[in-house]
């Protein structure tokens, strides 16, 4: 299951630019592109995927930045801006 912030959806609403990141930086989460990270903490999403572990990724700057989590096991991934963690 994916669910976004209120914060992300109004501005999916209102900009299609930002709508676009959006989709693009699901696209390269599902693809195992974790983003603009530190090397580090992508070596632990690589390793979390196999132990079902909560994955983070960070997409984008300024007012277009966005971390997509998944939770440990099964729960939901979450679109939401820094500021709403």
């Amino acid at each position: 299951m994916m669910v976004m912030t209120a914060g992300i959806n109004n501005r999916i609403a209102d900009d299609v630019n930002f709508s676009k990141h959006v989709t693009d930086s699901i696209g390269r989460f599902v693809r195992q592109d974790w983003g603009e990270i530190e090397e580090d903490s992508k070596q632990m999403n690589d390793e979390a995927i196999i132990s079902r572990m909560g994955i983070h990724a960070s997409y984008g700057t300024g007012n277009d930045h966005i971390w997509i989590i998944k939770d440990a096991f099964d729960g939901p991934t979450t679109i939401l801006y820094p500021s709403e963690y």
